[in-house]
């Protein structure tokens, strides 16, 4: 019977070869980043919209501020969104607009005035889901607040997003370990900052 005998420095080797192997993999995984997760495809949130940009508008800046609430439901493919909206100098508005994509249906009630609005959402308009788009590159964590109470984020960014028709970069945030949407900034050539 043949007996192996094993050199001790050839041990060493062998253990520093598969270290190194094992470092070399865990860099590359740390390198890809994690894969996009599956959020949530109902809830609802606070919304704050707003153009940075401050971009002139009739000889004025545009002053467009939306506060509200939002409810997102991705199965049903339906929106709803309660919102108090400024346009530079025109008094706030309290809107209530609901959009049903199933029935290509859009309802705008404006509280204050009474009224309702029933819009056809046009066919080449496709329904905006919040998850991370299918082209994005994973960009990093970023942590809010401070130990124990911190929440780290994911940050994703996709280059060729067609959310609002022309082409632009789309940057999306999610949490960590939820993959609740945080946040998600559109910007395009065409419309700026949205």
């Amino acid at each position: 019977l043949p007996i192996f005998v094993y050199h001790p420095s050839k041990m060493a080797n062998t253990l520093c070869i598969a270290l190194a192997l094992l470092a070399c993999g865990i860099a590359v995984q740390a390198q890809i980043g994690p894969k996009p997760c599956s959020m949530p495809q109902q809830w609802e949130a606070r919304r704050i919209s707003f153009d940075p940009n401050r971009r002139a508008y009739h000889n004025h800046t545009s002053q467009f501020r939306v506060y509200g609430r939002y409810a997102y439901d991705g199965i049903n493919q339906r929106k709803a969104v309660y919102e108090m909206a400024s346009f530079g100098d025109e008094p706030s508005e309290r809107l209530f607009v609901r959009e049903f994509f199933a029935t290509r249906q859009a309802y705008v009630e404006n509280i204050d005035a009474k009224t309702c609005k029933i819009y056809t959402i046009p066919t080449d308009r496709q329904w905006y889901s919040h998850d991370i788009p299918h082209n994005a590159q994973f960009e990093g964590y970023e942590t809010i607040g401070a130990y124990p109470d911190q929440l780290q984020l994911q940050q994703w960014l996709s280059k060729s997003d067609g959310k609002f028709g022309p082409p632009g970069t789309r940057y999306t945030t999610y949490t960590d370990k939820e993959c609740v949407a945080v946040r998600d900034d559109h910007f395009s050539q065409a419309f700026g900052f949205i």
